[in-house]
């Protein structure tokens, strides 16, 4: 449960924070960055500033590739000069992640930055991949993407010596996160995927505060070279704040919560810049939670010493799950 540090961080970003585009302007001429769910939402305004920013290659990861393509038209028209394509890719099915990656190794010569923008929230129970739909998606599904991304990105730092960026998309309700629901004696993501016992009200919520567990253990567990002042990956977690976005489609907004907004909400245009700068942003926001576009403490149970506990015995349970699809000589 939050304490009051986390309230209060809660209360100013949500009231007061304010997300603001890189300054100045940087050039991303000549470097690939991938963008999921991209033809929509948060990722569609942050795909929309790359291109404006002269990103040589834009990658357009969706589920749904008529929209995609209609995205893609959208920001050609502003920005002719940058190759955008659209590639297909459903967080739900662990083979298309794995497809999707594969050919990211094998047809881009070079790979820049990813923003791991995809995501759901469910009000009603579905089960995918043996896991609760937003567990799936939210955690499994992006954690795996950011696995078997990784070499290419290391490849690409390392060849072209330049740091390269990996950027998950968290959220500042992760210090709403109910984690005492994940205090069982078995294994925590199949205990939470029993349908009879799913707590779907605040299922989203518990989905980021294990994604901030697990994208800190990501890097602890990674090793590159930027430790020895070499040329690296740069991950970092963006909270883009509350948006007015298609994430929420699956539920219905109760008017207390369409009140709250009209205080607290943020455009996506507004929301898409904190992703724009966390795969832009240099090696000082390595392993850092960013809100409003600046280093931020996450919730006090992730600084837990229970919290620590929990991020490993996650990263087990996540490691086991989608294990013959982790290039082990990265981690």
């Amino acid at each position: 449960m939050p304490n009051f540090e986390d309230i209060r961080h809660f209360v100013s970003c949500s009231f007061f924070g304010n997300n603001t585009l890189p300054n100045p302007r940087p050039s991303l001429t000549g470097k690939t960055i991938i963008v999921t769910g991209a033809n929509v939402g948060l990722g569609f305004e942050a795909a929309k500033h790359l291109a404006a920013f002269h990103v040589s290659t834009l990658i357009l990861a969706c589920r749904d590739l008529t929209k995609g393509e209609r995205a893609a038209t959208t920001i050609r028209a502003s920005n002719p000069s940058t190759n955008i394509q659209v590639w297909p890719v459903d967080l739900a099915d662990f083979s298309s992640v794995t497809s999707f990656c594969a050919r990211v190794q094998s047809d881009l010569p070079r790979l820049d930055g990813i923003v791991l923008n995809a995501g759901v929230e469910m009000s009603q129970y579905e089960a995918v991949e043996g896991l609760e739909r937003t567990l799936t998606v939210n955690v499994v599904g992006t954690m795996m993407m950011a696995l078997k991304v990784l070499p290419k990105l290391q490849e690409s730092a390392r060849t072209y010596k330049v740091d390269t960026n990996l950027t998950i998309i968290g959220s500042l309700i992760h210090v709403f996160g109910p984690d005492g629901q994940m205090n069982v004696d078995g294994r925590v993501f199949e205990a939470l995927s029993d349908a009879k016992t799913a707590d779907m009200p605040q299922r989203y919520n518990l989905s980021k505060l294990i994604l901030h567990l697990c994208f800190n253990e990501l890097v602890a567990t990674t090793k590159d070279g930027k430790g020895e002042g070499k040329p690296g990956v740069v991950m970092n977690l963006v909270n883009p704040g509350w948006c007015a976005s298609e994430l929420s489609r699956h539920r219905h907004r109760p008017m207390y919560e369409r009140f709250l907004f009209k205080f607290m909400g943020r455009t996506t245009e507004e929301g898409s810049r904190s992703l724009v700068h966390g795969v832009v942003a240099g090696r000082e926001t390595h392993g850092c939670y960013l809100s409003e576009c600046v280093v931020k403490p996450q919730s006090s149970f992730v600084r837990s010493a229970k919290g620590k506990v929990m991020q490993k015995r996650l990263w087990k349970e996540l490691t086991d799950c989608i294990g013959n699809n982790i290039p082990e000589s990265k981690l």
